[in-house]
């Protein structure tokens, strides 16, 4: 393995007496640095970890225990440690020379966290319940029963192979988790079902803000209907450069479309989005302090613009000043629903200083394009402002305004998507992947959520806001960084659909490897103390309309406060792959906005989206696991899934060993 450079790193603001503990602590850290298996290095790591809560004490200064946390994650991640007089001195291992090798280092790292998550007793607990036999419907069962027996569904096959009556041996479906919904066979809550299997990959499970539908896919063709694989489509990435780049959504491509032939369709939709966004933003308050009129809307100055944006950064630094978590608990129905909710929140100190920047912008915007276009604006004058710089910034804002209110609404991330053993060794995972098209899952997305407020959007306006709400567009990232995967070589013909189009997952690219994983609970625990503590106050309070991926803006912040170079430790060096899948032909149209309705790649036909679930179910036995038939290897591995006592079945959570007692430093 070839080793980085050294980073040191001088500790700042730590008391000499935390430095010397916190040297001393890191000297228990060196030897670790030398073990190559990452499991037995993650495992010591966290015994010095206990042993460092006693040594540490709560007298200890708080910056020296979180500096010591992130000492830990960072061995326990393969980094190496060195801790010369008044110094740390850090060190990232590079990439291995081997593809597999450096694939299963990855999957190392990633397992130390889960790990970690399924050391917490609520894991175990949750576990060992769901493995626990109970009687429902008057017959025995636990989550085994959702395991389907290796043997049993090679025998099946074996049969469907000779009668090529292939349903009988797998019948895939789709099934939504909702709310507090039940599985008929076993009893047990969906959202469970999906929480263990969940478990059984590499990476840890952790909930991502926004929106997260759960699906399940099970087999019809056994008894209790047993887990294929699981899924998730969850809120999008707000800011994704290659996935912007595909849709057409980035500054250049809209720029370089208006300027080839400026319309009045452009024209119109600048002018529209401007003014709608205006008239969806409460501003009573701001009416009563004399801070706006009607007119000053209409007509706006810099003046104006200017002072909006300074009454935003003050009203953002007292939000910060005086903010209470109480203040800004996550909404549930019963309170969306109150008379006067939406009004209190547009008033509250954080969303008054969304209002402001959001109108400070919008203004400017407004202003500009009057005093480019005129009274009696024309495509050409459109397209000689559009050719400026200034014109260039004030298309970009936009821009900016019509992703804000697409990303949520029209495009989604598949932040969970896999088949569960033995379904994995016939390619189930491409089957979970390709089921994600169906219209049924788009329907599911459009009955949940078309409804359903959107929490910025009713926060800024003072009153429920519904968008609508039309899934045309899924991204995704593969768990590793290296190809092939499971993605790759997926498409969905349109003889599938009766149709002449075609879905297929995209690759696009790679990710900067940016991200927050290797910093475990405790590590972010300590370090919002320290934060509390510091001049400015915490600055990231985990509350939804602050602001995007508020772990990794925590982070950014302890780490600047403690002078580490936060740019480097957030690379967490395992890049991910991006795969896109387009459900319309109208993309960029549609999703900026210039078309009303989408034109669906599988159609508007009139067939039922469970109907289209069981073609492409159909289409994968064809494509996929009828070829897998004769690799007799994958067979035989199916066949090793049993559920004999010892249950050794891969789709079972197998817990760690518990290193030691959790508790805090102070």
């Amino acid at each position: 393995m070839v080793k980085a450079k050294w980073l040191r790193y001088e500790p700042r603001g730590i008391t000499p007496e935390g430095l010397e503990i916190l040297r001393g602590l890191a000297r228990g850290l060196v030897p670790l640095s030398e073990i190559p298996d990452l499991g037995e290095r993650a495992e010591l790591a966290e015994r010095e970890r206990a042993r460092a809560r006693n040594a540490m004490g709560t007298s200890t200064c708080v910056r020296a225990v979180v500096a010591y946390h992130i000492l830990v994650d960072l061995v326990k991640q393969g980094w190496s440690v060195k801790a010369p007089r008044g110094l740390i001195n850090i060190q990232r291992r590079l990439k291995l020379e081997s593809l597999d090798d450096e694939r299963n280092y990855v999957r190392q790292q990633l397992q130390t966290e889960r790990d970690e998550q399924l050391r917490e007793p609520a894991a175990i607990e949750f576990v060992n319940e769901m493995e626990t036999r109970r009687f429902h419907e008057r017959r025995s069962c636990s989550i085994f029963s959702l395991m389907r027996d290796g043997r049993d569904l090679g025998k099946a096959i074996d049969e469907a192979h000779q009668s090529s009556q292939w349903d009988a041996a797998v019948r895939p479906y789709l099934q939504f988790v909702r709310e507090d919904e039940v599985c008929k066979f076993t009893g047990f809550r969906l959202v469970d079902i999906w929480r263990y299997f969940r478990h059984t990959w590499a990476n840890p499970y952790k909930s991502v803000p926004g929106r997260t539908m759960m699906i399940v896919v099970r087999d019809a063709a056994a008894p209790f209907h047993p887990v294929m694989g699981i899924a998730a489509l969850s809120s999008a990435t707000v800011g994704l450069t290659v996935r912007d780049e595909f849709i057409g959504w980035t500054i250049d491509r809209v720029q370089k479309h208006i300027l080839e032939a400026p319309s009045k369709k452009h024209l119109d939709w600048m002018m529209k989005v401007v003014d709608e966004a205006i008239k969806e933003i409460y501003v009573d308050d701001l009416m009563r302090d004399g801070t706006i009129t009607i007119q000053s809307l209409k007509q706006p100055n810099e003046i104006l613009i200017s002072e909006l944006s300074a009454l935003s950064d003050l009203h953002r630094q007292e939000h910060y000043r005086l903010m209470q978590g109480s203040d800004y608990k996550a909404p549930n129905k019963a309170a969306m629903a109150k008379v006067g909710y939406w009004l209190k929140q547009a008033e509250t100190l954080l969303f008054k200083a969304k209002r402001e920047e959001e109108l400070s912008a919008l203004l400017g915007v407004r202003l500009r394009l009057s005093a480019a276009l005129g009274a009696m604006p024309t495509p050409r004058a459109l397209g000689e402002f559009i050719g400026t710089s200034v014109g260039r910034d004030t298309l970009a804002r936009v821009v900016r305004r019509v992703k804000s209110d697409r990303v949520g609404n029209a495009i989604a991330d598949l932040t969970v998507c896999g088949a569960v053993a033995p379904y994995n060794e016939l390619l189930g995972g491409k089957l979970v992947a390709m089921l994600m098209g169906s219209p049924e899952v788009r329907d599911e997305y459009h009955r949940r959520y078309s409804k359903t407020p959107s929490i910025i959007a009713s926060s800024m306006a003072g009153k429920a806001v519904q968008r609508p709400v039309e899934l045309v567009f899924i991204s995704t990232t593969s768990l590793y960084g290296q190809r092939p995967n499971q993605y790759d070589r997926i498409a969905i013909p349109g003889r599938v659909w009766g149709g002449d189009g075609e879905m297929r997952y995209e690759y696009l690219g790679r990710t900067e490897g940016k991200g927050t994983y290797q910093f475990n609970a405790e590590t972010m625990k300590a370090m919002g103390r320290m934060l509390e503590q510091t001049r400015g106050g915490q600055r990231v309070n985990y509350v939804f309309g602050e602001g995007v991926n508020p772990r990794l803006r925590h982070l950014r912040d302890g780490l600047d406060e403690l002078g580490l170079p936060a740019g480097e430790l957030l690379q967490h060096g395992t890049p991910r792959l991006v795969y896109v899948l387009n459900l319309i032909e109208n993309l960029a149209g549609f999703l900026l906005g210039w078309e009303k309705r989408p034109k669906w790649i599988s159609g508007n036909g009139e067939r039922t989206g469970i109907e289209a679930s069981a073609m492409i179910a159909e289409w994968w036995r064809e494509r996929w696991m009828k070829g897998r038939l004769s690799n007799e290897e994958a067979m035989g591995r199916v066949r090793e899934h049993t559920l004999l006592y010892p249950v050794t079945h891969g789709a079972r959570v197998v817990l760690p060993r518990t290193v030691g007692a959790q508790g805090e430093m102070f």
